[in-house]
C-alpha cells in the first residue's frame, strides 16, 4: 500500500511539473533529421516564448523509446550550435507518457515573462536503419527504411513545426504522406504542421536506396601506456563487421573489379582512420602479420591513414586487426612538480561516422602512481584497477579500466587522470638495473677466482743443482 502511494505521489509531481512548465510555453520547432548515412542525425531548434504567469528555468524535451534505446548522444545548446553548452538529462518519472522518453534542459538564465529564448538539440541515433531487403546479390544496391514519427512528439502544444528528411542523392522506393507532405531532391519535408498536440504521433517510414558503408565496430580495446621517460605508447585490437545487406551467391573478384558503381557499391574497400598529429612509429597489422596496404598523410592537425583490409567487406563480412602509434609525452601528459595530468582522448576517429558497440579502454600509469583522480568527459563505466607487471617492475603499475557501449566520432573527447608521482622515483629503474648487472659482473668475477676441479693442481718442485 504504501509502495503505491509513494508510485502516485511520483506520478502526481510528475504530472504538475509538465503541466507548469507547458503552461503558457509557445514552442516553434524546426527539425532536421539525416539519414544518408548509418546514423540518424538529428537537429532541433527550439524557438521558446514565455506567455506564462513566471518565469521558466528548464523546459522537456522527449524522445520515442525506440528513439531512446539507440541513443548514443545528445547535446543541447542555448540560441546556435555553438552557443553554451546546457545541463540535459533524463526525468523519467510514473507519469511520463507512454512511449515516450523525457529529457530537462537547463536553461542558461531563467527566462521571464514576455521573452523569447533559442534551443538546439542534437542527438544521433545507431543502428536505427533497417536494411531492406535484408540479403542482395554483387551486383545490386543497398536499400534501407526509416520508422519513425513525422511530428517531434514533445510535451507541449506546438504551435508550428516542420520536419526534413535528407536522405541523400540515392533512389526513393516511398515514404509515408502526412500532409502537407513533399519531396524535393534529396529531401523530405513533412509540414508545416500548426498546433500540433503534445506527445502527438503521426508515425512514417521511407525506403530509400543507401550504399553508405554500414561499417560497425563489434569490439575496440584501446592500451594507453605512460612513460615518464617521453613517451606514450597506444595500441588498439579492434574488431569490425559490415552491418548492411547481407551478401548472398558467391563472390566475383572479376565482378567485383569490373563493377561501375564505384563509390557507389554497398561494400567497404578502405576506411580513413585520425590519429594526432605527433604519432610515429604506426604500425598497422592483424593475425597474419604486418598489412602494407595502408596509407599515412600527414595533414596541419592530425596523421590520416588510409586502411584496406585483406578484402573487401559486403554486407555481413568482418575482419580484425591492430593498430598502434607512439606519441611524446608533452602531447597528453601535463606536470607541475610532482602533480601530473593526462588528457587523453577516450577513442581515435576510427573512420567516417563510425559506430562502436563496445569499448575498453585501459589506461597504464607509471609504477608507484598514487592519489589517483579521474575526470570523465561523459558517463563512463569504470571498472576495478588492474596491476600491469613489465620489466623492472616491483609492485607493478595501476591499470585504469573504462567500459562504453554506443559510441560514435562525437565521444572522441579528453579522459583526464590526475595523479601524483614523486620524481626521485625516475631514478629506481635505472638503479634496478645497475644493480643487477653489478652483482651479475660481481658474481662472475668470484666465480673466476674459485677452484671448482675435484683433482688438486699439481705442486711444482724447483730442481736443485
Amino acid at each position: 500500500m504504501r509502495c503505491f502511494v509513494v508510485v502516485a505521489l511520483v506520478a502526481a509531481i510528475f504530472t504538475l511539473l509538465v503541466q507548469a512548465q507547458s503552461d503558457g510555453l509557445k514552442v516553434t520547432a524546426t527539425r532536421t533529421l539525416d539519414v544518408s548515412s548509418q546514423i540518424v542525425k538529428s537537429t532541433v531548434d527550439l524557438q521558446i516564448v514565455n506567455g506564462g504567469k513566471s518565469s521558466v528555468s528548464s523546459i522537456l524535451y522527449s524522445l520515442s523509446e525506440s528513439e531512446a534505446a539507440k541513443l548514443s548522444w545528445i547535446q543541447a545548446n542555448a540560441e546556435k550550435k555553438d552557443g553554451k553548452k546546457l545541463k540535459i538529462q533524463s526525468t523519467q518519472g510514473a507519469g511520463t507518457p507512454k512511449g515516450q522518453v523525457v529529457f530537462k534542459i537547463e536553461l542558461p538564465a531563467p527566462l521571464a515573462v514576455g521573452q523569447t529564448t533559442n534551443v538546439l538539440v542534437r542527438a544521433q541515433i545507431t543502428q536505427a536503419l533497417r536494411p531492406f531487403p535484408a540479403k542482395i546479390s554483387q551486383s545490386e544496391n543497398q536499400f534501407v527504411v526509416y520508422s519513425g514519427n513525422a511530428l517531434l512528439g514533445l510535451p507541449y502544444v506546438v504551435e508550428k513545426e516542420t520536419t526534413t528528411i535528407k536522405y541523400g542523392s540515392g533512389k526513393l522506393i516511398e515514404f509515408t504522406a502526412v500532409e502537407p507532405a513533399k519531396q524535393n531532391g534529396g529531401s523530405i519535408v513533412y509540414g508545416p504542421y500548426s498546433n500540433t498536440p503534445a506527445n502527438a504521433i503521426k508515425p512514417i517510414t521511407v525506403h530509400y536506396e543507401n550504399n553508405s558503408p554500414f561499417l560497425v565496430v563489434k569490439s575496440l580495446e584501446r592500451w594507453i601506456e605512460v612513460s615518464h621517460w617521453g613517451n606514450i605508447a597506444i595500441e588498439e585490437q579492434i574488431v569490425i563487421e559490415h552491418h548492411g545487406a547481407e551478401l548472398v551467391g558467391e563472390f566475383s573478384r572479376l565482378d567485383y573489379q569490373m563493377d561501375r558503381r564505384g563509390a557507389r557499391q554497398p561494400v567497404v574497400k578502405s576506411f580513413k582512420t585520425h590519429l594526432p598529429v605527433s604519432a610515429r612509429d604506426i604500425y598497422y597489422r592483424d593475425q597474419i602479420g604486418n598489412i602494407s596496404t595502408s596509407t599515412v598523410t600527414k595533414r596541419a592537425n592530425k596523421v590520416e591513414i588510409e586502411l584496406k583490409p585483406r578484402f573487401p567487406l559486403f554486407g555481413g563480412w568482418k575482419t580484425d586487426y591492430v593498430i598502434g602509434y607512439n606519441v611524446p609525452s608533452m602531447t597528453f601528459l601535463y606536470n607541475k612538480g610532482n602533480d601530473y595530468a593526462l588528457k587523453v582522448p577516450f577513442i581515435d576517429h576510427v573512420f567516417d561516422n563510425a559506430v562502436i558497440e563496445k569499448a575498453v579502454v585501459k589506461i597504464v600509469l607509471p609504477e608507484a602512481s598514487s592519489n589517483i583522480k579521474v575526470v570523465n568527459p561523459f558517463d563512463l563505466t569504470r571498472k576495478p584497477d588492474e596491476v600491469h607487471k613489465t620489466y623492472l617492475d616491483t609492485t607493478g603499475r595501476t591499470v585504469i579500466v573504462f567500459e562504453k557501449e554506443n559510441l560514435i566520432d562525437s565521444h572522441s573527447q579528453a579522459v583526464t587522470v590526475y595523479y601524483e608521482f614523486e620524481r626521485y622515483l625516475l631514478l629506481r629503474e635505472p638503479l634496478i638495473a645497475v644493480v643487477f648487472f653489478s652483482v651479475i659482473f660481481v658474481t662472475f668475477i668470484l666465480l673466476s677466482w674459485c677452484n671448482f676441479s675435484i683433482k688438486d693442481k699439481p705442486e711444482v718442485h724447483q730442481k736443485k743443482e
